[in-house]
């Protein structure tokens, strides 16, 4: 297995997942974002773990991650109503209808 500092992602997924246990559905995090619709976390959604700099998500970038060989450990967490909003922001990418509007 690489050494090298792992990715943080943002699991988004729930109980309902086939194997919650096993895998999560996710969302990248980043250090910089150019990008519109990008989500800057803010101070007041860090539960634990802030990093020195601004943190931001793209809720379209998902990957499933599992848990025996992606997930290396834990560097943070982040508040239930943000990771809601970021949630929110990755059902309305996947959305077929016409009247979703990505956020």
């Amino acid at each position: 297995m690489d050494s090298g500092n792992p990715r943080p992602w943002l699991v988004v997924s729930g109980e309902r997942l086939p194997y919650p246990d096993e895998e999560s559905i996710t969302v990248a995090f980043m250090t910089q974002s150019h990008h519109a619709g990008s989500f800057a976390v803010p101070s007041e959604a860090w539960i634990r773990g802030e990093p020195g700099q601004q943190s931001y998500v793209l809720p379209w970038t998902v990957a499933t991650l599992k848990e025996d060989l992606h997930v290396v450990g834990r560097q943070g967490s982040v508040t239930d109503e943000f990771t809601e909003q970021v949630t929110t922001a990755t059902i309305s990418y996947l959305d077929s209808s016409e009247t979703a509007d990505p956020v």
